[in-house]
């Protein structure tokens, strides 16, 4: 049996709604159109009632045949299935942002309905590859490993499917780049909830961000932990010290010493203990000379 609307020839069969959907597109090829019984409301409660009229049979004053047609419109079944292994990767993340939700259901019904994904592309598949794509266009960091924990789909077919679905969009990789400010965030609270010194570690951020851009300097993997440790210097918080950045963040002393000797040299600098109790305009008057 081939799919009448893209002509693949591989079917799955739901128990659950007792569809047989193509697996590339989402077609309905085999509905049970009607059924010998039917649910009707009686004072709000739920019961079954004999088929005995045909198409007449109401339900919640649809007719049958009207309800039938809602449950099995369609692509709308396997589109509602995709878009739950979707949720299903976004929820294993941890990403506590639910707007995201609707951005992911509105790619991965525009992904379908443009053909973008092929028949090999299982719905673990189109679910974490969908949800990796909604994530870096917003900019939130997230690595491939926790991406692919949900369904451990990773391999040949997921990177095959980002890359038409980067395609598609036309997003280049520097596009998908991770948000700074939330990179700097998320280490900034592991090391110390207050928000005065996370304040201040993100002022610190924007004075070396126009740095780094400007020079062309390659950021280290302690760079954020560094941009931390230096504004703990700058605006003296005398509880946090680097064996506690070290330890909270898990990033070795001897990286963010390094990271942080680069960026106290890219703006005219030796040490922390030269920074200490200045004012960003100071620092910031310092690197445009």
């Amino acid at each position: 049996m081939r799919c009448l609307e893209c002509k693949t020839s591989e079917f799955e069969y739901d128990e659950v709604m007792g569809e047989t959907a193509c697996v590339s597109c989402g077609l309905i090829a085999v509905t049970e159109l009607f059924e010998q019984r039917v649910l009707s409301i009686d004072n709000g409660d739920l019961k079954h009632t004999a088929d005995k009229t045909g198409l007449g049979s109401k339900i919640a004053g649809h007719s049958k045949l009207a309800m039938t047609h809602m449950r099995f419109s369609g692509n709308d079944s396997h589109i509602r299935k995709g878009i739950l292994f979707s949720n299903m990767v976004f929820s294993s993340i941890g990403v506590q942002d639910p707007s995201l939700k609707d951005r992911i259901g509105e790619v991965y019904r525009e992904l379908l309905s443009k053909g973008v994904f092929t028949s090999a592309n299982t719905l673990e598949v189109r679910g974490t590859a969908v949800t990796w794509f909604v994530l870096k266009e917003n900019k939130t960091p997230v690595t491939i490993k926790e991406a692919t924990k949900e369904f451990n789909c990773g391999g040949k077919s997921l990177n095959r499917l980002i890359r038409r679905i980067n395609s598609y969009y036309g997003v280049r990789n520097k596009q998908l780049q991770p948000d700074p400010q939330y990179l700097l965030k998320k280490a900034a609270n592991k090391i110390d909830s207050d928000i005065v010194y996370v304040s201040r570690c993100q002022e610190t951020l924007e004075l070396f961000e126009s740095v780094v851009i400007q020079s062309e300097y390659n950021k280290r993997n302690a760079y954020y932990e560094s941009i931390c440790w230096i504004a703990k210097n700058i605006f003296v918080h005398p509880r946090i010290t680097l064996r506690s950045i070290s330890e909270k963040t898990g990033t070795s002393r001897s990286a963010i010493q390094k990271q942080t000797k680069d960026l106290l040299n890219l703006i005219g600098y030796k040490t922390c203990a030269q920074v200490k109790g200045k004012q960003i305009s100071e620092l910031g008057e310092i690197k445009n000379e």
